[in-house]
């Protein structure tokens, strides 16, 4: 009886195994990659870690792997991954370039399943800004509303009153002198190889009324408006006179808020985020910060605004898996925090009306600046490569020979106009 047992339990054993082998084993985690300069900047990094690590275990059946780039190698990193059908998931950059060229996966089926509640916060005009040829490809994240920033610090040790900030060009030339001493200047132009350079220039071009290009894209206008090449002269000028930091053509957005975070430079032309990141740098600036209209030299000011979007690529396997991170990165609870901790100015309704959001000063001053701002990237899917090439070139080669601006800037409308009408 005792070797029959052993016998029985030994097949019971062994029909059980067989039942175990033949059910499927469980399945394993969907990876949806994401692709974004922030992942690797101080103010947003620590929220990223903690916006994946809530979706995974809300959504154990999907990982978040972050991808990591330099913001110069960022479009072309993405767009090589994508003509090789390999691009990351997830990506945040320029939507309207990304589209045309079939980088992207269209998100308008889920979009409109997604319900009224949370359709209702886009603003249509903001939903415009993310569609391309009646499609929708994006989610907008946040927008950079461009101001100049000024160190309080600095301002009140050059006799300067911070009650007082420069609104036009004449009283911002004799600030910038004042601001610049021995070992300090007035400020930075940036002329390195990013798209930031012609957000920069296009907020000169626009404090002054010109244009860079015509309504309908098909032209650039760099050389052929007079209040933008006004403009232009007037901020290259800058670097003639003594009051912008050396090196411009290797300062970019990061570059710009380390000499601010290091009392290098008194002020700078930046984006509500840039505030966060000098904080990060250098928390003794906190309180110390002044937000104000950059300076213009005209009665209708404008600036420049540009709005930051996720999509979804095209070479993603798991679009719908996808599309529930990216709802996860712009709810209401992240995008809060994101502008309280990482300076991401909200473009949901809903957020931007809460009140540790709506009263804050330096928020409210954003906001009543963006309230006008033209918004960017340009609607045409050489953006990328005009504005993180074509101007930058222009820039550092009129920096170099500024007697030959008038015949930089003709050549790259030209360049620029051809660009407009090869499509």
């Amino acid at each position: 009886m005792r070797n029959s047992g052993k016998w029985l339990l030994a097949a019971s054993c062994g029909t059980m195994l067989a039942v175990m082998s033949s059910l499927p084993s469980q399945a394993e985690p969907v990876t949806i990659t994401w692709q974004s300069t922030s992942l690797s900047e101080k103010q947003f990094a620590p929220l990223a870690e903690e916006i994946i690590a809530e979706f995974e275990a809300e959504n154990p059946d999907i990982k978040i792997k972050p991808i990591l780039v330099a913001r110069k190698e960022d479009w072309t990193k993405f767009a090589t991954a994508a003509q090789a059908r390999k691009a990351p998931c997830i990506y945040r950059g320029d939507v309207t370039t990304a589209a045309y060229n079939g980088y992207l996966h269209p998100l308008d089926e889920f979009f409109e399943a997604s319900g009224d509640d949370f359709k209702s916060v886009w603003p249509q005009d903001i939903l415009s800004a993310v569609t391309f040829e009646g499609s929708l490809y994006a989610l907008p994240v946040y927008a950079g509303i461009y101001a100049e920033i000024y160190n309080r610090d600095l301002v009140e040790a050059a006799g300067l009153d911070p009650e007082a900030l420069p609104t036009t060009w004449d009283e911002y030339s004799q600030w910038m002198q004042k601001l610049t001493t021995d070992d300090q200047w007035g400020t930075a132009i940036l002329a390195g190889p990013t798209t930031t350079t012609t957000r920069t220039l296009l907020s000169w071009i626009y404090s002054n009324g010109g244009r860079a290009f015509n309504d309908d894209y098909t032209a650039s206008l760099f050389s052929k408006d007079p209040k933008t090449v006004e403009a232009i002269k007037f901020y290259l000028g800058l670097a003639e006179k003594g009051v912008a930091a050396p090196g411009p053509a290797t300062i970019n957005y990061a570059e710009q808020t380390t000499l601010f975070a290091q009392g290098k430079i008194a002020s700078m032309r930046n984006a509500y985020w840039g505030l966060a990141k000098v904080l990060n740098d250098n928390p003794d600036l906190k309180g110390k910060l002044l937000v104000a209209w950059p300076p213009a030299n005209t009665d209708q000011p404008r600036t420049v605004a540009k709005i930051t979007a996720e999509m979804i690529s095209s070479s993603c396997e798991h679009p719908e898996q996808a599309w529930k991170f990216l709802q996860h990165i712009v709810s209401p609870k992240w995008q809060t925090r994101a502008m309280l901790e990482a300076n991401y100015m909200p473009l949901r309704t809903d957020v931007a009306e809460q009140p540790e959001i709506k009263n804050d000063p330096i928020v409210a001053k954003f906001l009543e600046i963006g309230a006008v701002a033209k918004t960017i990237p340009a609607p045409t899917p050489v953006w990328a490569d005009v504005a993180g090439k074509d101007v930058v070139q222009a820039l550092q080669e009129a920096l170099l020979q500024p007697e030959r601006l008038t015949e930089i800037l003709q050549e790259l409308d030209e360049t620029v106009t051809a660009k407009l009408n090869d499509l």
